[in-house]
C-alpha cells in the first residue's frame, strides 16, 4: 500500500500547486482574448472585418485608447473620455492594436445595387417653409387629428403646415433645436435638445403646454430626442417616456405624475443613444409594455415588460454591432401571422468609423412566437436612416419606403430614397423603385400618413443640409442655393 504523506510533504505539494496556479494566472493574455475582453466590455464587440484597416488605425483605435486606462502610457487629460475606463497594460494594448490591424481588411466589399425603375405611385411636390435657402428641419410628423404637418428646426421653431391651404405658421419659439412634439386632448410636450452636437451637458428641456399656459418640466434632460405620451397603467393619467440620447452617457426615462402637479423621474435604462419608443402589449397579459431602440454604442432593442403597476422588467431582444449606426425601427406584422415583427434600419455614418459600409440597410426580424426575433431579410442601402412600413399600394402586404442621409453620393447618389414594392412576402421579393430626382435635397426625416384625406398613404420627406460627411461640391452647392424644405410624395392610387 502507498504511504500516507506526512505534514511536510503535504505542505510542499500545496506550495507547488499554488506556484503553478500563480503562473497560470499571470500568463499573458493572447490577442484574441484581449479583443474579446476589452472590445466587449462596454458593448457587443464588432467584427474586425467590419471596418477597413485605415479606419481602425486613424479613428477607432485612438478613440478606444481614450476610453481606457493604459498603465505605462502617457494619456493627455484633455483627450481622455469620462466614465468607466477598463484597465490595460501598455504591452497588452500594443498586442491588441497589432492584432486588430493585422486582421482588418484593406477595404470593405461594395454593395451590389439591384435593378431599379423610377417609381410611378407617388407624385413629388417640393415645398419651401420659409424664404431661406438650405434646410434645417430637425423634427417632422404629420398628425391626422390636426390635418397638419408639424416641424421643428435648428433655430428652435415649432411650426405647422397645412397641405390643403398652404398655410404655414410658427406656434412656438424655443432656445434650441426642437426634436419632438407630442400632444393629445389634455396637453402637449415640446422637446428641445439643448445642445445639438455631442455633449455631456444636460441642457435639454421639455416644455409642457396646457389650456392654462406652458412651463418647463422641472428635471434635467440630456439631449432629449423623442417623447411618448401614454397612459401605461390605465389610471387616466399620462406618463411620459423620454429618450435622452445623450453622448457618452444618456438614459431612457419615465416621468410619472405626482400629487404636487409635477412629475417624478425614474431611469429605465442608464445608457446613451435612446432614440425612439413604442408601446404595445407584447406578451398579451393586458398591460402596456415599452419597446425602446438604443443607438449609441450599445445598439439594441429592449422590451420593458410591465409586470405590475408601472413596474418593468427589461429584456434585450435584438443587439447590433456598435459600428452599424442603427437609426430607427417599426413594429409591423409583415408575414400576417398575427405577431408584430421588428423592422430596423442602420446607416448613421457621422461617427468615428465613417466609411461606406455594405451592412448598412433595412432588416426584417420576424417574431418567432415567444417574443424572440430572427433576422430573415436584409436590403443593403448605404446610410439608411429611416423606414416607413405601410401597404402603400393597398394590395394586402407591407411595402417599405427608405431614406438615406449618408448615401454614397459620389458613386450611388440615386439611392437616397427607395420604395420597395412588395411582390411576394413569402419569398421576400421586392421591386426597387427610385425618385426621378433623388438629389433634390438631403433627406433627413420621413413620415407617412394620409395627408390629403383621400384614403391612401402619402410620404413626406424633409431636408437637412448641414454637412455630416463628404459631399460632391456640385451637390452641396445645389442644396445651399435651393429652397427645398420638404417634399410631398402624394400617393396617386386614389
Amino acid at each position: 500500500m502507498p504511504k500516507t504523506p506526512n505534514h511536510q510533504t503535504l505542505l510542499l505539494i500545496v506550495c507547488f500547486l499554488f506556484m503553478l496556479s500563480c503562473k497560470k494566472e499571470q500568463k499573458p493574455k493572447q490577442a484574441a482574448e484581449l479583443y474579446t475582453t476589452y472590445c466587449a466590455s462596454c458593448h457587443k464587440a464588432p467584427k474586425i472585418e467590419e471596418l477597413p484597416k485605415n479606419v481602425w488605425e486613424k479613428s477607432v483605435l485612438p478613440a478606444m485608447v481614450a476610453r481606457m486606462d493604459v498603465e505605462g502610457m502617457y494619456q493627455d487629460p484633455n483627450e481622455i473620455k469620462p466614465g468607466f475606463r477598463p484597465k490595460i497594460t501598455l504591452q497588452e494594448w500594443s498586442k491588441l492594436e497589432s492584432y486588430i490591424v493585422s486582421l482588418a481588411p484593406d477595404r470593405l466589399d461594395s454593395i451590389v445595387q439591384p435593378t431599379t425603375t423610377v417609381q410611378a405611385l407617388f407624385e413629388p411636390s417640393e415645398i419651401a417653409l420659409d424664404d431661406q435657402n438650405g434646410a434645417m428641419i430637425t423634427y417632422l410628423q404629420f398628425m391626422e387629428q390636426d390635418s397638419a404637418l408639424f416641424f421643428g428646426d435648428l433655430s428652435g421653431n415649432l411650426g405647422s403646415f397645412n397641405f390643403k391651404t398652404g398655410a404655414n405658421k410658427i406656434i412656438y419659439q424655443g432656445d434650441s433645436p426642437v426634436t419632438w412634439y407630442s400632444k393629445n386632448k389634455q396637453h402637449a410636450l415640446i422637446s428641445e435638445v439643448g445642445i445639438l452636437g455631442p455633449s455631456e451637458l444636460e441642457k435639454g428641456k421639455i416644455v409642457e403646454t396646457t389650456n392654462s399656459g406652458s412651463d418647463s418640466i422641472a428635471h434635467p434632460f440630456h439631449r432629449p430626442v423623442h417623447t411618448l405620451l401614454e397612459d401605461l397603467n390605465g389610471d387616466g393619467k399620462d406618463e411620459i417616456i423620454v429618450s435622452e440620447f445623450g453622448n457618452e452617457t444618456g438614459r431612457l426615462s419615465l416621468l410619472t405624475p405626482n400629487k404636487a402637479g409635477g412629475y417624478d423621474k425614474e431611469v429605465l435604462l442608464n445608457l446613451p443613444g435612446a432614440i425612439r419608443t413604442l408601446t404595445r402589449d407584447m406578451d398579451n397579459d393586458g398591460k402596456k409594455d415599452i419597446v425602446a431602440l438604443m443607438t449609441q454604442s450599445n445598439e439594441s432593442i429592449t422590451i420593458f415588460y410591465q409586470t405590475g403597476n408601472l413596474e418593468f422588467e427589461p429584456k434585450n431582444v435584438l443587439e447590433f454591432s456598435p459600428v452599424y449606426g442603427t437609426s430607427w425601427f417599426e413594429l409591423v406584422d409583415f408575414d400576417g401571422d398575427g405577431l408584430e415583427d421588428i423592422i430596423t434600419v442602420n446607416g448613421d455614418n457621422a461617427d468615428i468609423s465613417y466609411t461606406r459600409k455594405p451592412y448598412h440597410g433595412m432588416r426584417i426580424h420576424l417574431n418567432q412566437g415567444d417574443n424572440t426575433y430572427s433576422e430573415t431579410f436584409f436590403f443593403p442601402m448605404y446610410g439608411a436612416t429611416r423606414v416607413a412600413s405601410r401597404d402603400f399600394d393597398q394590395d394586402g402586404d407591407v411595402d417599405f419606403a427608405l431614406i438615406s442621409t449618408f448615401a454614397d453620393y459620389e458613386n450611388s447618389s440615386d439611392f437616397t430614397f427607395v420604395y420597395l414594392e412588395n411582390k411576394d412576402p413569402k419569398q421576400f421579393q421586392f421591386d426597387t423603385q427610385l425618385l426621378e430626382d433623388p438629389s433634390a435635397a438631403r433627406w433627413f426625416l420621413m413620415d407617412a400618413a394620409d395627408v390629403d384625406g383621400d384614403g391612401d398613404e402619402d410620404i413626406v420627406l424633409s431636408s437637412f443640409t448641414y454637412v455630416f460627411s463628404p459631399l460632391p461640391k456640385e451637390l452641396k452647392t445645389r442644396w445651399d442655393e435651393s429652397n427645398v424644405d420638404i417634399v410631398l410624395l402624394e400617393n396617386k392610387l386614389k
